[in-house]
């Protein structure tokens, strides 16, 4: 039987929840506040959740984040039931990671509606999930507050590099939705963006339909291209750019988000469904404050150090300020330096020739490829392929010659 939990400090609400969901058959479940939502949550594993936003203690964004970070809540679908009906508060409905928004009072019929919906969505992700969790993809997002340091191409380099060296699909997504270049630097034409998306909610939202916006590069690697106009950028519904993030990773082995510098809405919803943040930095002040900025950022939204990899990419070949200075401001050693190669980018990028997938045998090509590998699922890294890629070779290559010497 269906179980669904309310969270409420209006205990009238409780009442009038089970009364518009009666006819339904399903097991209604309540809580005072949001402290108490959670603990029943994590006790009773619901299959849908409703809550309020004021609450004395936890508000009702508060536990919908909360939960969207753990493994057992990733897909729990969750509805936001509030007197709170502007724009903003709907959106921050969204980025906290909620399915729907729902403005007290509401019509019996209308909630109704929306859990089935929500139910019916949860159900059908759940029959195309795989059967083994470890099949799920791992979600690498590439970030900066601080434009023009090579975010992109480092995003793409990646998004090339895990796809070559698995041998599993593997999906590069630019959610830059302002200016994204990621289909320029591919040489792809843009036929299918997120864009197409605009006219879905997350209720309509199915594979098949995120299907047709999916486009190919010649290396294998999958990709969602940035709308073409910004104008465009603004009609995509933020719980539909959640529900493609979460149907994705039950498609994928590897997720690649390339994000916009800042903290908007498909950032957020990126970062916090992100398994692993590569932020890259330059070495330079002003880059530097920005990463301090975002470090600030990601501590406040609870996401463990553990998450964070600095990648520190050298944009102009002299003055720079030194790595340590840089790891010691920032609290957070350089998981890779890339070393000032300003040509091989700016040809790579105005012929749309990814450095990984065109030149291999270039230094930064290896050390970009390294770096796939080490953000690469722990279960791959310790076991070896039964068919291993040219690309996993070349890295066991250079990872035996280094302990040799």
């Amino acid at each position: 039987m269906t179980h669904v939990l309310v969270v409420d400090d209006e205990v009238i609400f409780h009442g009038m929840v089970a009364r518009a969901l009666e006819g339904l058959n399903f097991t209604i479940s309540t809580a005072i506040d949001g402290k108490a939502g959670l603990a029943m949550a994590r006790s009773l594993k619901p299959d849908l959740i409703i809550t309020d936003v004021m609450m004395p203690d936890v508000t009702g964004y508060e536990l919908t984040q909360t939960l969207r970070r753990e493994p057992d809540f990733a897909h729990t679908p969750i509805l936001v039931l509030t007197a709170q009906s502007g724009l903003q508060d709907k959106l921050k409905s969204f980025e906290a990671g909620a399915d729907d928004h729902l403005t007290k009072p509401f019509e019996p019929a209308e909630l109704a509606a929306r859990v089935l919906v929500l139910l019916r969505r949860a159900e059908t992700a759940r029959a195309l999930a795989p059967a083994t969790s470890h099949l799920e993809a791992r979600m690498i997002a590439v970030h900066s507050l601080r434009g023009g340091i090579g975010t992109s191409s480092i995003a793409v380099n990646l998004a090339i590099g895990l796809n070559a060296l698995w041998n599993l699909p593997t999906v590069l997504v630019d959610l830059c939705m302002m200016a994204g270049q990621v289909a320029l630097m591919l040489d792809a034409p843009l036929k299918r963006t997120w864009a197409d998306l605009a006219r879905f909610d997350a209720a309509g939202l199915d594979a098949e339909t995120l299907n047709s916006v999916l486009s190919q590069h010649e290396s294998g690697l999958s990709f969602i291209a940035a709308p073409t106009l910004p104008a465009e950028a603004e009609t995509i519904k933020a719980d539909a750019l959640g529900a493609a993030l979460h149907l994705l990773k039950q498609r994928f082995g590897y997720i690649v988000a390339d994000l916009p510098h800042d903290f908007q809405a498909s950032s957020l919803q990126a970062l916090d469904a992100a398994d692993m943040i590569v932020l890259v930095v330059a070495p330079d002040m002003a880059s530097i404050r920005a990463a301090a900025a975002a470090l600030d950022t990601y501590k406040k939204l609870g996401y463990p150090p553990e998450k964070i990899k600095l990648a520190l990419n050298a944009t102009f070949p002299k003055l720079g300020l030194p790595r340590e200075k840089i790891e010691a401001a920032l609290g957070l050693p350089a998981s890779i330096v890339i070393p000032y190669t300003q040509d091989l980018f700016v040809e790579s990028i105005n012929f749309g020739q990814p450095l990984l997938y065109y030149k291999p045998k270039e230094a930064v090509s290896q050390l970009l490829e390294d770096f796939a590998f080490y953000i690469s699922k722990t279960e791959h890294k310790k076991t070896r392929p039964t068919e291993p890629s040219e690309a996993w070779g070349r890295v066991y290559k250079r990872y035996n010659e280094r302990h040799k010497a």
